[in-house]
């Protein structure tokens, strides 16, 4: 089906009126496809990728300080990936196939034997794997072995929270299923100072980076919470459902897709058919070379079995490679990938909350600490549901407790020790994003309250999308920070108030998100 018979049926249908959808929704795209199956095209053994230590050590500069001359590159890039996918739709190094490799890493893939990217430890080293294969990708189509990603620092707020030009400008870099636009800006409750304080202050790696059966702080604020802005930055102002149709499908069908929300950056399933995905993921991995260079923090796992874990990519010569975690912790400069990341002139520096303890506070920092049992906030046999309001759950805190979290709370920002709260179970259906920010000490925060001492915070699912029926569940850990435990422990009980809202800032129509157990730990 044409491009204009599709415009043609949905108008006749009264569609484009009814869901007050903006036009370039209904737009074809070269390549676009529903992925109904995204599997990689078929392969032998996996063998080692070659690294080339010889080559430079070239920067990643962000998206907004690239010259015209490295604009142009980016974009012939592209093209050339999309051209090859053209004439070679197998070919695992052309546009869809290169977007295909998160489709078939997230939530399970289309095999149930394929790891889990999202939710856990692997995120952030596996799109490190993917951003590296798929920048020598680039590189070799276009004959540059210099040829290095952009990142988009959305971070330096507000300057660069909106959609960089270069993809806004027709051609290889746009995406017309991408629903924000030039207008629009990321909320700085997902990516302003004040978030990014909070993020980059925790010290824990099991906090930061997430660890086998939880997820990190990275990965729910910004990450998620960007994936879904950048797919649909107003879903207050629309009806429900929201309606998008994705043209081209298996059979030739127009086929809604709203109940999986809007699709591309919005769901994981497409999410890597913007190119905006890649240069959101290089300042993910941006980011987390900063956490782990920051003062203070625990850095990267030491865990042998996780620096061991392959993960199986195509590689610029189309070989069926694994690559290591190990391969890609190189300290420093990173010494096997051949990059580093090169600040923003413009950007400023983001410092990490710290606490000076009260002179006047009296206690015995000396004593050896005793074991702490979990506190449990909310337990039960069944599953709780969190609902579009303020949901709050308290439990007193035992005077143990409360010597603890004061001392705790007085070691300020060279604590040895930790606090985490953690929230297990958590449950969506598949067709289902959400945003869900976390308060300690404040039994009335709500949508309203702003980052401060009582935020604990976010926890982000992305919908996987079309044809993943299986529910998203994920548990979510946090790391009480010293303000956040001085505040409770001047408190009788323990009282957690979760806030759902959608990315812009507005209570959700609906949410079937459930909980299992609330509690606090020590370690």
């Amino acid at each position: 089906m044409n491009r204009r018979n599709f415009l043609w049926r949905l108008s006749r249908q009264g569609l484009v009126v009814a869901l007050c959808l903006r036009p370039t929704r209904f737009w074809a795209q070269t390549g676009k496809e529903l992925p109904i199956d995204c599997s990689p095209p078929g392969h032998g053994a996996a063998k080692p990728i070659t690294f080339n230590s010889s080559t430079p050590i070239l920067p990643r500069k962000s998206i907004w300080d690239l010259s015209s001359t490295e604009i142009s590159r980016l974009q012939a890039a592209y093209q050339a990936m999309r051209d090859l996918a053209s004439k070679t739709p197998n070919d695992p190094r052309g546009w869809m196939q290169q977007a295909n490799v998160h489709c078939f890493n997230c939530s399970g893939g289309y095999e149930a034997s394929n790891i889990e990217i999202h939710g856990s430890w692997w995120f952030l080293p596996w799109h490190r794997c993917y951003l590296h294969v798929h920048e020598r990708i680039l590189g070799k189509l276009i004959g540059d072995p210099s040829f290095r990603l952009a990142y988009w620092d959305w971070d330096t707020y507000p300057k660069h929270a909106t959609i960089p030009p270069a993809f806004l400008a027709p051609g290889p870099l746009w995406d017309s299923y991408r629903g924000a636009t030039a207008a629009d800006v990321i909320p700085g409750r997902i990516v302003g100072p004040n978030a990014m304080s909070v993020m980059l202050g925790n010290q824990t790696s099991t906090a930061f980076m997430g660890s086998a059966s939880n997820s990190g702080a990275l990965e729910n604020n910004p990450h998620g919470p960007v994936h879904i802005w950048t797919g649909d930055p107003n879903p207050s102002r629309k009806p429900k459902p929201v309606g998008c149709f994705y043209p081209d499908t298996a059979g030739g069908q127009s086929a809604d897709q709203s109940r999986f929300g809007c699709l591309d950056m919005g769901v994981l399933a497409t999410a890597a058919q913007d190119p905006i995905f890649f240069a959101h993921h290089a300042n993910i991995d941006r980011l987390w070379d900063v956490w782990s260079q920051t003062p203070g923090s625990e850095g990267n796992w030491k865990d042998s079995d996780w620096l061991k874990q392959p993960f199986n990519f195509y590689d610029e010569n189309g070989d069926w490679i694994y690559i290591t975690l190990a391969d890609v912790l190189a300290e420093g400069e990173q010494n096997n990938l051949r990059y580093a990341y090169e600040p923003s002139p413009r950007a400023t520096a983001t410092a990490t909350p710290t606490v000076t303890p009260k002179q006047n506070e009296s206690l015995t920092l000396m004593e050896k600490p005793k074991s702490l049992e979990s506190l449990f906030v909310s337990s039960g046999p069944n599953v709780t549901r969190v609902g579009t309001k303020p949901h709050r759950q308290s439990v007193p805190l035992p005077e143990l407790q409360q010597h603890n979290l004061k001392a705790f709370a007085a070691l300020g920002p060279t604590a040895t020790r930790h606090y985490m709260l953690h929230i297990e179970g958590l449950s969506a259906p598949a067709n289902e994003g959400t945003i869900l920010n976390v308060f300690a000490g404040q039994p009335n925060a709500n949508r309203k309250t702003l980052i401060g001492p009582s935020f604990v915070g976010t926890f982000s699912i992305v919908p996987p999308g079309p044809h993943h029926e299986h529910p998203t569940v994920r548990n979510a850990v946090f790391e009480l920070r010293p303000e956040t435990a001085a505040l409770i422990a001047k408190q009788k009980d323990l009282v957690i108030v979760l806030v759902p809202t959608l990315v812009d800032g507005e209570e959700p129509v609906e949410s079937n998100l459930t909980y299992k157990k609330i509690y606090l730990s020590y370690e």
